[in-house]
C-alpha cells in the first residue's frame, strides 16, 4: 500500500486528461463551489454515481457537506484533476500534489467490501471531498469552516454554528428552525474576501441528523419540514438525509453580514446553559483557524483500508492564518456578538 504526498509538479498522466478516448478512459468535470476538477478513470460508474454527486436522501452524499456539485465541460485549463485507475487485484496506492491526484486500486472490489460508504472516493468523508476543500483554498483563497449556519433576513445576520463532529451544530440548527430561521449550511460555510468584502458562499442544504432528534427532542422541527419518519427501534442509531431546501433563503452569498460567531459544546441533560463572551483577538483567530483546518488537515480511512492524510500544506495554511485573522481584526465590526457555549439540547441558545 502506498499513499503519499507528491511532489507539487505536473503529473505525465496529464495527458490522458487531453485524449482521453485515445487512452480508453472516461472523463467529466465538475465545480466544488468555484473549483473545477477534472475526473478521468477507466470505470465511468466510480466518477459519476449520482449516489455520490447527486443524491439528496444518502448519508454518504457530497451534498451533505456542499451546496451542490454540478458536471461542467471538461475544458482546460482546470484547477485540478483525479486520475483513477480501477485494477483488477492491484495493490492500492494514492498520490496526492497540489493540483493532482494519482489513485490505484482494485475499486470495484474495495467499493463492494466498503463498510461506510461515507469513507470511499467520493463519500463525503473521502479523499475527493479533502483534495476539493485544498483545490478551492490554493486557486480561490475560499476557506471552508466546520460550521452550519443560520440565516436572519430581518436583521441581515448569519449565525455560524462553529464545531466539529459532536459539537452540536444540528442541535443549533434545530432550534433554528423552531424560530423560524433560514438554514444557511448544515455542515461547512465557505469564506471568500472580495475586495473590501467578506461573502459567504452557501453551503450544504442537506443534514443527516439522528432520528431520536426528531423522535423526541424537536418533534416541531419534524412537522414543519413535512418528514414521515420511519418505523425503526432504535431511533439514536438510525440517521437520516434531511433536505432542507425548503427553509433556506434565496440567495447563494452572503456580503458583509452581521455576524454571530457560536462555539458550542451540548451535553445532553444538562439544564443550565453557561455562555462567556470571546472577544476579538488571538483566542477568536485560533478558534477559526483550527476549526477551518479540521476538514482539510485530518486523517481519515479509505475503503477500511486506505490511510489518508490530510491534504493542508504550509502555503495554504498560511493564507488561511492570515484569512482568521484578516476576519476577526479587520473586519471586527461585523461581529456583533461571539459566544463559548456550554449547554444542554433545549436552552442551547439560552443568553444570546
Amino acid at each position: 500500500m502506498n499513499v503519499e504526498r507528491a511532489v507539487p509538479t505536473r503529473s505525465s498522466l496529464s495527458s490522458l486528461a487531453v485524449e482521453p478516448e485515445y487512452a480508453g478512459l472516461a472523463r467529466r468535470a465538475v465545480r466544488f463551489v468555484h473549483a473545477r476538477i477534472g475526473l478521468v478513470s477507466n470505470n465511468q460508474n466510480l466518477i459519476s454515481n449520482p449516489e455520490f454527486f447527486e443524491s439528496r436522501a444518502v448519508i454518504q452524499s457530497l451534498v451533505t457537506n456542499v451546496h451542490a456539485v454540478p458536471e461542467i465541460p471538461f475544458v482546460e485549463p482546470l484547477d485540478a484533476r483525479m486520475f483513477i485507475l480501477d485494477l483488477p487485484e492491484a495493490a492500492p496506492s494514492v498520490q496526492v500534489s497540489d493540483d493532482e491526484v494519482l489513485a490505484v486500486a482494485d475499486f470495484t472490489s474495495l467499493e463492494a467490501a466498503c463498510s461506510d460508504r461515507r469513507c470511499s472516493l467520493f463519500g463525503n468523508l473521502g479523499l475527493f471531498f479533502r483534495f476539493a476543500l485544498a483545490v478551492l483554498e490554493r486557486r480561490y483563497e475560499i476557506f471552508s469552516f466546520h460550521a452550519s449556519a443560520m440565516y436572519l433576513p430581518d436583521r441581515n445576520e448569519l449565525m455560524l454554528v462553529v464545531g466539529g463532529a459532536g459539537a452540536g451544530k444540528t442541535v443549533f440548527l434545530l432550534e433554528g428552525l423552531r424560530r423560524g430561521y433560514q438554514v444557511f449550511s448544515t455542515e461547512m460555510t465557505h469564506l471568500e474576501f472580495r475586495g473590501s468584502d467578506v461573502v459567504f458562499h452557501k453551503g450544504s442544504l442537506v443534514d443527516n441528523i439522528r432520528q431520536g432528534s426528531f423522535v423526541f427532542d424537536f418533534p416541531d422541527a419534524a412537522e414543519r419540514l413535512g418528514l414521515d419518519l420511519p418505523n425503526i427501534e432504535n431511533v439514536w442509531a438510525h440517521k437520516l438525509a434531511v433536505d432542507l431546501a425548503q427553509v433556506a433563503p434565496d440567495v447563494d452569498e452572503l456580503v458583509n453580514p452581521r455576524l454571530s460567531l457560536l462555539f458550542p459544546k451540548i451535553e445532553s441533560g444538562r439544564e443550565t446553559a453557561v455562555v462567556s463572551d470571546v472577544k476579538p483577538g488571538p483566542k477568536m483567530v485560533k478558534l477559526l483557524f483550527d476549526n477551518a483546518s479540521e476538514k482539510i488537515g485530518g486523517t481519515g480511512l479509505l475503503y477500511d483500508r486506505i490511510p489518508l492524510p490530510g491534504t493542508d500544506a504550509p502555503d495554504i495554511a498560511a493564507r488561511r492564518l492570515d484569512g482568521m485573522n484578516r476576519l476577526v481584526h479587520e473586519h471586527s465590526g461585523l461581529i456583533v456578538r461571539a459566544k463559548d457555549i456550554l449547554a444542554g439540547t433545549h436552552n442551547c441558545m439560552e443568553g444570546l
